[in-house]
């Protein structure tokens, strides 16, 4: 859930740490009230962290985050999206954010079914609901598909039919809306 700030947090702590040793040693070197530069240099540290923090945070999400766009699964390179994008994707456009992303794909329906069986083989731990209770194969209505997908501008497939990744205890899984006539994937996924 705090993934996103973790690197951020600890490039600011250690660069505000290294200012404050490096002050500190300065007033050493120079013979200044080494207790008086310590204690200037905590406070100006602390008072820093949080909008050092939020910059580099800034600059990160604007590189990880966002519309990207990919020929095949091997480029996209995301532990958190390649455990619910199937191998077998081409053409691939991911609007990635901090707890999840969406995705637009091509496969095949054989693919898909294989990778979703395949998924839910290999799956471990409790599963929030099973597989029999998520209603695989039902057609997808426009409100549910204009929800997920809002924003993005894809054109609606023309008869999508709605799967599901196994569901977390934590809730993290995917729905992918197939439409077998054009073999196109949109698919919503989050994750903690």
């Amino acid at each position: 859930m705090l993934w996103p700030i973790v690197v951020p947090f600890k490039i600011a702590f250690w660069s505000l740490t290294g200012f404050v040793a490096i002050v500190t040693l300065t007033a050493v070197v120079f013979k200044w009230r080494v207790g008086k530069a310590f204690l200037i240099a905590f406070v100006l540290a602390v008072v820093a962290f949080v909008p050092l923090c939020s910059g580099i945070m800034s600059i990160m999400d604007a590189k990880r985050f966002g519309v990207f766009s990919y020929d095949t699964y091997a480029e996209v390179k995301d532990f958190r999206i390649e455990r619910y994008l199937p191998t077998t994707a081409r053409d691939i456009t991911l609007d990635k954010f901090a707890m999840g992303h969406r995705a637009k794909y091509t496969i095949t329906e054989t693919e898909l079914r294989d990778y979703l069986d395949q998924l839910w083989l290999e799956a471990d731990g409790p599963f929030a609901i099973p597989r029999e209770e998520l209603d695989d194969d039902d057609a997808a209505t426009y409100d549910e598909f204009d929800y997920r997908f809002e924003g993005l501008n894809w054109p609606p497939l023309e008869k999508a039919f709605e799967f599901h990744s196994p569901v977390q205890s934590d809730g993290g899984g995917a729905n992918y809306f197939f439409d077998p006539t054009s073999n196109t994937v949109y698919q919503h996924a989050g994750y903690w």
